[in-house]
């Protein structure tokens, strides 16, 4: 079984051996790669009957039916506090991600990492994480079908002694937390290349928008200098 560049790049994000709740689980591939290839125990769970149904098969296809348990669920109504130490959630609006994370706070709070996958407003799902008392240890990046992917790791606190190595002596600035701190650090190529498309094709905006004389157009220059000004501020 292949897994697409953005699934798999999910899944290596989840650490080895945990017990994971894989929400929103779809056809149960990741679920599946993660009891086969790094010995996790998983609960599967969808919102959708069909999906979860086409899970059941593959899983079942697979002979991992003893080390996977689907679940109809939304989001994490259906999982109890304590089942599970590691959330995959992904493939998700960032809001939604956001008010899943924050609509059962006991299942939460017996997690110690989460693995999220937003498709947008990851800048909202950051703030979130950190007003959780969660901790960004690691971020990933990859195209997939000619579409940009961040995937990010968060873990419960923070370790005693161990706040420089996970970058905690600061606050995340409005940049890092429009952008990230980990991809900029580790000076991802492919990352780079997604900001620079995004500073050019703000600046194409920008121009734009100068040479257009309306009101409507000149309301909206401030704040693309902004995002310009973010990027300038993380690029490398």
């Amino acid at each position: 079984m292949e897994l697409t560049n953005r699934l798999r790049m999910n899944a290596e994000l989840v650490p080895v051996g945990v017990r994971v709740a894989d929400i929103g689980c779809d056809h149960g591939y990741v679920s599946i790669y993660l009891a086969k290839n790094k010995s996790c125990r998983v609960i599967a769970m969808d919102v959708r009957e069909g999906p979860l149904s086409t899970a059941k098969k593959n899983i079942a296809a697979c002979g991992m039916s003893d080390l996977i348990e689907c679940r109809l669920s939304d989001g994490l109504t259906q999982l109890m506090p304590g089942e599970a130490d590691t959330l995959l959630i992904a493939g998700m609006g960032g809001m939604l991600i956001n008010t899943i994370l924050q609509k059962d706070p006991a299942v939460l709070e017996e997690v110690q990492t989460l693995v999220l996958q937003p498709q947008s407003d990851l800048y909202e799902v950051r703030k979130c994480l950190l007003s959780l008392d969660f901790f960004i240890d690691r971020e990933a990046f990859c195209v997939d079908s000619g579409k940009n992917y961040v995937a990010i790791r968060a873990c419960r606190g923070v370790r005693q002694g161990e706040e420089e190595r996970h970058g905690q002596t600061a606050p995340y600035s409005e940049a890092e937390l429009m952008y990230g701190r980990f991809l900029p650090e580790t000076k991802d190529a492919g990352y780079r290349k997604y900001l620079l498309n995004e500073k050019a094709k703000y600046e194409s905006l920008l121009r734009k928008l100068e040479m257009e004389q309306s009101g409507g157009c000149q309301t909206r220059i401030p704040a693309i200098m902004h995002i310009l000004d973010l990027l300038e501020q993380i690029l490398w």
